[in-house]
């Protein structure tokens, strides 16, 4: 793609130029994956110990929230499932387009016309002709396992996002759920000994919340180890990647060729780049939420002594998500909005280039 890339730009052909370069940021971003994922191993574990600490917790101390958190995994379940098939749709469907190509091409015999048979790619090395046989099938082979061996680890990363903030979510609600009973039953005392027995009574209770959100922040700093590049990398590249295949496939129309490959590309862009956003607004709304059901605590029946916990924990609570750096936007549904209008104006902009 990179060889094919530097064709398009020394023979100044803006289609060629944009579909190359789409299809080189996309492959990128599977380095990046691959990078990501090789590396931060232990965060991954991390995450599967974090599970066992959730379930063991709902089987023993947590007994009484058993219901609500097993309909939150099965939520995560589904949600899961869609994604898998969703995203396992978009390569499947690239692929069947390849076939139809090649089907449609050698049915209406457009050989005779001097065309050359349809790959997945643009393909482009100097003096190799890609038409020619052997050269086509190991391209177009090669092509196709290349899409296959993409949409597995994609589906591997996108996956594994949903599961890991869902989790994280999931330690909020039993925060929230533990916040929720930590005065039940606690009334102001009449003698000394009520007092000692409340007061032991709310510190079990508040050391479990403290824990509990301890280990969220501590899921969540992994999480942010191992997404946060991918997160800022889709953050920038995806408004291009939507440009280009938006502008490479109206050009293929408007040359009578319909391009189901760039339309699914653009399509799966899209919506892969909005489940992560939706997931972080989702994730940055039930902390804070975390705050509010500090607030609707009632305090005032209970020991000073536990105020200064509940303080804390609210503060911690309204803190921004780890997932920032210098030079980028929160990660979030207002900044996708804004880099699809973005992207939008930057289409037309090319497309009046072109015709210019």
């Amino acid at each position: 793609m990179l060889i094919s890339l530097c064709h398009g730009i020394h023979k100044m052909e803006i289609p060629h130029i944009t579909e190359a370069g789409t299809y080189c940021i996309v492959l990128s971003y599977k380095l990046l994956i691959l990078s990501c994922t090789k590396i931060n191993v232990v965060h991954y574990e991390n995450l599967l110990k974090s599970m066992k600490e959730d379930f063991k917790y709902i089987f023993t101390n947590g007994k009484k929230y058993r219901e609500r958190f097993f309909g939150l995994q099965l939520v995560t379940w589904k949600i899961s499932l869609f994604s898998v098939i969703f995203t396992f749709s978009i390569p499947v469907g690239m692929i069947i387009s390849a076939f139809g190509s090649l089907l449609y091409y050698l049915l209406t015999n457009e050989s005779r016309n001097g065309n050359k048979r349809p790959l997945l790619f643009p393909f482009y090395i100097h003096g190799v002709d890609f038409g020619d046989t052997p050269i086509y099938e190991i391209a177009f082979t090669f092509s196709n396992i290349c899409t296959l061996a993409y949409a597995y680890n994609y589906i591997f990363m996108i996956q594994t996002q949903i599961v890991w903030v869902r989790q994280i979510t999931s330690k909020a609600d039993i925060i929230i759920w533990n916040l929720q009973d930590l005065l039940r039953d606690i009334y102001p005392p009449i003698n000394e000994t009520q007092r000692a027995y409340f007061l032991n009574l709310i510190k079990h209770r508040m050391r479990d919340i403290v824990r509990q959100h301890q280990s969220m922040y501590s899921l969540m700093e992994d999480y942010s180890q191992v997404y946060k590049k991918l997160l800022l990398f889709e953050q920038k590249c995806c408004g291009p990647v939507v440009c280009l295949t938006a502008y490479c496939a109206t050009e293929k129309l408007a040359e009578g060729e319909l391009n189901v490959v760039l339309i699914l590309l653009c399509v799966g862009t899209i919506v892969m780049h909005y489940i992560p956003s939706h997931l972080c607004t989702f994730l940055t709304i039930k902390v804070r939420s975390i705050c509010d059901a500090c607030w609707d605590t009632p305090f005032w029946n209970a020991d000073k002594a536990i105020r200064p916990y509940i303080v804390l924990i609210m503060q911690r609570s309204l803190r921004p998500l780890p997932l920032r750096a210098a030079g980028f936007e929160d990660i979030c549904i207002q900044t996708f909005s804004r880099k699809m209008t973005s992207a939008y104006s930057y289409f037309n902009m090319l497309r009046q280039a072109n015709r210019k």
